[in-house]
């Protein structure tokens, strides 16, 4: 089975989704291997401009998400591209692609299997890899623990304490994942943006539309008011 265009899986379909249960597992196991990691950048059903496109994150014709964003944080010991090598060295077969750091590496059935080249999409990538798995559903959904050869996260990383988020203050032409997260918040609460860890005239005007809903001064920066009204 092959994902469907983007946008044509029903609305039930997208009210009742779920993420593939090999992508659950492996979530798991990476929470296991590291239960203070950040997960600030993790991803599953996909934003409103992920919904214009074919995407992985969209829901298939079952209502399944076929790929999943796991957050960069050495820190804890989750190195998005040492986590995206010890995929691809696992050889697994429900491996359909990864990004991560501006390349892609496609698993056993797509182009040049199991070796890096560039990608080009809008979002490099570098703030969460991506996972996406194969299109059949008894790959997608084979629930078997993922062979993670040469990952391994030091106990003195897993057990690091979680420390609140700083939320900064941010201004047009600021780029990272804070920018990342306010985007993600953005798109959680109505906007249309692409979430590309840059902020530009697109993100200040979706500030500025929600500053004006939340009755915030409307000034395109995020300070402590913006931010509060997000996370609530």
């Amino acid at each position: 089975m092959t994902n469907a265009p983007a946008g044509a899986a029903t609305s039930a379909a997208i009210r009742s989704w779920r993420l593939a249960k090999s992508l659950m597992v492996l979530r798991d196991q990476i929470n296991a291997l590291s239960p203070n990691r950040s997960k600030v950048a993790d991803g599953t059903l996909g934003d409103t401009a992920h919904s214009k496109r074919k995407s992985d994150h969209n829901p298939n014709v079952r209502g399944v998400v076929q790929a999943l964003d796991l957050t960069d944080d050495p820190a804890h010991g989750v190195d998005n591209r040492k986590l995206a090598q010890a995929l691809l060295d696992s050889r697994d077969r429900r491996i359909k692609y990864v990004i991560a750091d501006g390349e892609i590496c496609s698993g056993a059935g797509g182009p040049s299997p199991w070796v890096w080249r560039p990608y080009t999409g809008t979002n490099a990538h570098r703030h969460h890899v991506h996972i996406s798995v194969a299109d059949d559903p008894k790959l997608y959904d084979d629930a078997s623990a993922w062979s993670l050869p040469g990952f391994n996260v030091p106990p003195s990383k897993a057990e690091k304490p979680v420390t609140k988020p700083v939320n900064p203050v941010l201004v047009k032409g600021n780029k990272g994942p804070d920018v990342e997260r306010l985007q993600k918040l953005l798109v959680a609460n109505g906007a249309k943006l692409v979430v590309d860890a840059d902020f530009g005239d697109r993100t200040e005007k979706a500030v500025r539309s929600f500053q004006k809903a939340a009755r915030i001064t409307v000034d395109g920066k995020v300070g402590a008011q913006t931010w509060e009204g997000l996370l609530s």
